[in-house]
C-alpha cells in the first residue's frame, strides 16, 4: 500500500509525526475525491475515505502491540501495561490531530455547503443538549457509548475503530474551524484567522477534550490487542489470558477517563 511505503508501521512508533503529515496529507486526498465524486455525501464519504486509507496501517501497529504482550508474558519486555503501549497513543494523536487540521483547514478556505453537513448538524445537536440539565450523566452516557462502540468496532474488525476516531476528529474540525470563521465574518484575513480561530477553538475543549479523546484511543487499543490476540493466540493459553486481562484493564483506564471528562465538561 502506498501509505505503508511513505511510513513503516514499524517505525511510524518513533516517528509520531511522520503519521502527522501523513494524515493531513491522506485527508486532503479523501476530501477532494468525496466531493468530486459524490458531492452530496461528501460529509460521509470523505470520512470513510480516510478510514479505508489508514485501516491497514493500523491493524499492523495492533500487529505489533499484540506481540509486544507476547513478549511481556515470556518476560523478553519490561514495563508495565501502560508503558509498553504508550507509543501508540502518540501514533493515534498524531493522526486525529492531523486529520482535525485539514479538515479545519478544508472548511475555512473551501466554502461548500454539503461538504461539512453533517458534522455541523452533530454540533449544533451538542449545542442543544448542553442547555438541558443533568449534563453530566448525558455526556457521561453518550461518551461511553462512543467508548464502547470504539472497543467493540476495534474487536470486530482490527482496526475498524478509525471510522469514529475520524468523524469525531471531522467534528472537532468543524467545531474550531467555526471559530475562525467567526473571525472572517468579523473581516479579519482567513489565513490570520484560521491561526488564531483554530487554536482557540481547540484551547475551548481541550480541558474535557484531553481525557474524552485519550479514552476512546485506549479503547481502540484495547479492542485491537484484543482482535489479533483472538485470531493469533492459542484461547486459554497463558499469552491469551494476558491479553484478555490487559485489554480489560485498558477498557477499565478508558471508562475512568470519560468519567472525568463528563465531569469537567459539565461544570
Amino acid at each position: 500500500m502506498v501509505l505503508e511505503s511513505m511510513i513503516n508501521p514499524k517505525n511510524a512508533e518513533d516517528k509520531p509525526w511522520h503519521v502527522f503529515i501523513i494524515s493531513i496529507i491522506y485527508t486532503f486526498v479523501a476530501v477532494f475525491f468525496a466531493y468530486f465524486l459524490f458531492p452530496s455525501q461528501a460529509s460521509i464519504l470523505s470520512v470513510a475515505l480516510v478510514t479505508i486509507i489508514f485501516v491497514p496501517f493500523f491493524q499492523k501497529l495492533f500487529t505489533l502491540e499484540e506481540k509486544k504482550e507476547d513478549m511481556a508474558a515470556h518476560k523478553q519486555l519490561k514495563g508495565n501495561l501502560f508503558s509498553r503501549h504508550s507509543k501508540i497513543i502518540y501514533v493515534f494523536s498524531a493522526f486525529f490531530l492531523g486529520v482535525i487540521i485539514a479538515m479545519s483547514f478544508i472548511f475555512i478556505f473551501f466554502s461548500e455547503s454539503n461538504l461539512f453537513s453533517l458534522q455541523a448538524d452533530t454540533i449544533r445537536g451538542f449545542s442543544g443538549a448542553a442547555t438541558q440539565e443533568g449534563n453530566f450523566w448525558r455526556f457521561f452516557t453518550n461518551n461511553t457509548q462512543v467508548m464502547v462502540l470504539v472497543y467493540i468496532l476495534s474487536l470486530l474488525f482490527g482496526a475498524g475503530s478509525v471510522f469514529v476516531l475520524s468523524w469525531n476528529a471531522s467534528v472537532i474540525a468543524v467545531y474550531a474551524g467555526s471559530f475562525a470563521k467567526s473571525f472572517v465574518e468579523q473581516g479579519i484575513a482567513p489565513g490570520l484567522a484560521y491561526i488564531y480561530g483554530v487554536p482557540l477553538g481547540l484551547g475551548s475543549i481541550l480541558l474535557h477534550g484531553i481525557p474524552e479523546i485519550a479514552a476512546y484511543f485506549i479503547a481502540g487499543l484495547a479492542g485491537g490487542i484484543l482482535s489479533v490476540g483472538i485470531i493469533r493466540e492459542k484461547l486459554g493459553s497463558r499469552n491469551f489470558h494476558l491479553i484478555l486481562k490487559d485489554s480489560f484493564i485498558l477498557l477499565i483506564t478508558a471508562e475512568v477517563l470519560i468519567f472525568i471528562a463528563a465531569l469537567i465538561e459539565a461544570v
